[in-house]
């Protein structure tokens, strides 16, 4: 089955009250979608929920190494999650809030590597 090439766009409106979407096959006219905050945070969370089907079954990827979406500052917090371990969850500004389960394992991996961080200089992590 041949899929045409899709031409995807969004633009914010002046105000940064909504978002206008089209999605149409390239060289087609769209249908522009305009959506407001709500609505393009449910479709994020929609989207998301498709890629996470669509890599089921998938090799996880290796992070070392790649670029990732990174956020400095965010809200978080921490509590002891259902599982035997921690859940913490940040609001990404892209993304929404989200967060995830780590086993208690990893948890103490975890702590050993951040005690090692606070070990270093301060500043060492900065890069010019």
């Amino acid at each position: 089955m041949f899929m045409k090439r899709t031409r995807l766009g969004i633009q914010i409106s002046d105000d940064q009250q909504t978002a206008i979407l089209e999605i149409c096959p390239e060289g087609e006219t769209g249908s522009p979608v305009e959506l407001n905050l709500d609505q393009l945070s449910k479709l994020i969370t929609l989207l998301g929920h498709t890629r996470q089907r669509m890599i089921q079954g998938l090799p996880m990827q290796c992070l070392e190494g790649l670029s990732v979406e990174t956020v400095y500052r965010p809200n978080w917090y921490i509590q002891v999650a259902k599982i035997d371990g921690s859940l913490l969850a940040f609001d990404h500004p892209a993304f929404g809030a989200v967060g995830f389960a780590i086993p208690r394992e990893e948890v103490a991996d975890i702590v050993r590597i951040l005690k090692g961080h606070l070990l270093l200089p301060e500043g060492s992590g900065k890069r010019n």
